[in-house]
Order: C-alpha cells, then structure tokens, then sequence
C-alpha cells in the first residue's frame, strides 16, 4: 500500500479539510501522512488579508510540491492565487458556498466585523446603519471577540462553520443569499494541488472552480479586489466594489456579459 505525504496547515479547519482529502484516498487504498506547515499568512496575524495578498497561506506549498517534499496539498481553494499558473488543482465536492450573518440574539447591528473587502461591500449595502470593522483569527477567536463585545455580528463562510461541525446556542446564523452576497471565488471548494489529486477530483466542483477563477480574472479581483463569482450549475453571479449581477452560464462570452453587465450596474 503506497503511502502519501499530504502538506496542511495546522489550524483546525485545515486539518478536517485534510482529513476529507485522506479518506478519499484511504478509500482507493492509501496510506496517508499529514505535513503540516506553518506559513506566512499564519505567521502575520496583525495584517489583514487583504494586505498579505492571496497566497500568503499558500504560496509555500508549491515549492514544496515542486521539490518533493509532497505528493499532495490541500487548501480552501479560494485561498489559492487567481493566476492561471495555478489552475491545475482537483477538487473535492463542495460544501455550502454562502456567506453567513453570525450575531448575537437581540442585539443591534451597529459594529460588523469582517477581513473581507467583498463582505464589506455586501454589508454597506445591506446593513447602511452598521459600521463594518476588520477582524483576523479563526472561528473560535471571531466568536469569543464578539461575545467580548468587539462587535455585534461577524461574516463568516457557511462551508467553514459546517465543517467543524459548529454548534452554539448562544449565536444566531443567518446565511446570506448568493444574490445579497456573492461568495467568493472557489468559497466551499477544497482544492488538492500535486497530479495525484485528479484521483479524487469532483468534476462539477471542478468545473465551477474553473469557472470562478475565470470570472475573478476578468473582473480583477485579487483579495483587494472585493470580487465574488459564483456559479450554480447554471447561473453565473458575480459581484463587484458592492455592485451584482447574473447571466445564464453559456461559455466562455457568458463571463464578458457578465462583466458588461457589472459596469451598466455602475453607471
């Protein structure tokens, strides 16, 4: 039985990513050994993503893969830089892809907070009374800041609170629609770089990976950006400086419609 050296990082919803990827390949007969490595998106706490860029939690397990120390990494596939050099990832199937409301009971919405120029937009809008405040750390820190009184509601990703199986009475959890917030490019994907990932790549999730990448491209948006592209199957969202818009998926030209129809929203 071949064993295989999967590179992760080490906070907890990477690791139960991790593990979805193992037992997918402990299912075709694996041997599976978890790396786990610390990289500089962990290493900057202070700064937001939007100032570490895309890759910061990324960027090392490619020199990794390349040099052998890998045979697999595995990430939120949003996490991963939007340049078509990096395209070639397998997926697994994906999770819930919205963003969620995550507030205190009872509690006015004065302070949201969120790391994410995409969520902002969307809460500029749909929120004009609150204010929106940046916020790092994993899940469990968001929520002690909040219950602390930092803020009054934070943005999170569905996928992510799913995944660790998140349960608190103490909290409500208000997903917000795809059409109110477009989620980010590839959000709920897990991406499994290194060739030996195509063994359990997800072809639909696959594709609507790809799919998002592209949008994301055509309309610039980097973590700066404040880009969201979605594809349902079937229709094509996207999201842009707070401003949406949809098309029926049709090819390639469906994104540059998309794109004209971000700008007539604009103007």
């Amino acid at each position: 039985m071949k064993q295989i050296k999967i590179g992760t990082r080490g906070s907890k919803l990477a690791l139960v990513q991790a593990n979805l990827a193992a037992e997918a390949f402990q299912k075709l007969g694996y041997e599976t050994e978890f790396v786990v490595v610390h990289t500089r998106g962990d290493a900057n706490l202070k700064a937001s993503l939007s100032e570490i860029g895309r890759g910061a939690f990324t960027d090392v397990f490619a020199q990794m893969l390349a040099e052998g120390e890998l045979d697999v990494a595995v990430h939120s596939a949003k996490d991963l830089p939007t340049t078509a050099d990096r395209d070639g990832f397998a997926c697994l199937p994906r999770a819930d892809a919205r963003d969620v409301l995550v507030s205190l009971p009872g509690k006015e919405l004065r302070r949201i907070g969120t790391g994410s120029p995409r969520r902002e937009a969307a809460i500029r809008r749909l929120y004009p009374q609150a204010e929106v405040l940046p916020i790092r750390g994993n899940v469990d820190t968001r929520i002690r800041k909040m219950k602390e009184g930092q803020y009054d509601a934070l943005v999170l990703a569905m996928a992510g609170l799913n995944r660790l199986n998140f349960q608190d009475d103490e909290v409500l959890l208000s997903p917000l629609s795809v059409t109110d917030c477009v989620p980010a490019a590839c959000q709920g994907i897990i991406a499994i770089e290194g060739k030996l990932g195509q063994a359990i790549n997800h072809p639909a999730t696959a594709q609507a990976a790809q799919i998002e990448r592209s949008c994301q491209r055509l309309l610039e948006g980097g973590c700066t950006g404040g880009v969201g592209c979605y594809f349902d199957g079937n229709i094509l969202f996207a999201q842009k400086e707070g401003r949406v818009a949809q098309v029926k998926y049709q090819g390639e030209e469906s994104i540059l419609e998309l794109a004209k129809k971000i700008k007539e929203v604009a103007g």
